[in-house]
């Protein structure tokens, strides 16, 4: 590995760790990010830290702000809103490509997501329980094999995370998220992407329903 591969791997790494940091909440949204904290968090210098940051404006996870520096998104109603109705148009589209393309292993695969989340709901962290829920969602749409239309889906998704609250806050509503799991691989075993766009549109706008913003004024 050159020198050069070798430092972009680092300010890879390290904005991975921040992202994670971000959407882990352990800098809260609307949180202002002091660089040398970030410097002493992850060992890095000052330009693998400036790169980091770089990164994640450009995804929309920070804002940079000229003349004070970066900060924790923390989306509006409004915005919050946007991004559920965009990512309902892509997450849809990307459930007719996967109706056409799945397998009889990739129904199988994903069942066994569902029904490992449904298993781990009782005694598994949030952390673990998230990353089982990406997982699948993940799986699900990969199936499309569009990577473009992933990273797209991916990207606003992690977006609309700072400052969102609820949902996840009850067994009822985990368990409520992972029946729309079941639901959506059983439309995918009968081919039936007109169900599967509703289930889809209903998974995300339970969410939304569920989903209680952080803001100025409440908190």
């Amino acid at each position: 590995m050159t020198r050069k591969n070798t430092a972009e791997a680092v300010e890879n790494g390290i904005a991975q760790q921040l992202q994670a940091d971000i959407l882990g909440e352990y800098f809260r949204p609307g949180e202002w990010l002091k660089q040398a904290d970030i410097e002493n968090r992850y060992n890095a210098n000052r330009f693998e830290v400036r790169m980091a940051l770089s990164a994640l404006a450009a995804k929309h996870l920070i804002d940079h702000v000229p003349n004070r520096g970066y900060r924790v998104i923390n989306p509006s109603d409004r915005e919050r809103a946007e991004l559920y109705e965009v990512r309902t148009i892509l997450e849809t589209a990307a459930g007719r490509l996967a109706v056409q393309k799945c397998t009889d292993d990739n129904v199988a695969e994903l069942s066994k997501m569902v029904e490992d989340f449904e298993a781990a709901i009782d005694i598994a962290s949030r952390a673990e329980l998230t990353d089982l829920n990406m997982a699948f969602h993940n799986r699900f749409y990969s199936i499309g094999s569009n990577d473009l239309l992933i990273t797209q889906i991916r990207e606003l998704r992690d977006r609309g995370i700072p400052g969102r609250k609820g949902g996840w806050d009850t067994m009822a509503g985990m368990r409520a998220s992972n029946d729309d799991h079941r639901q959506m691989v059983e439309m995918l075993r009968r081919k039936d992407a007109d169900g599967l766009n509703y289930t889809i549109y209903r998974h995300l706008n339970r969410w939304r329903e569920f989903s209680k913003p952080v803001t100025e004024e409440s908190a």
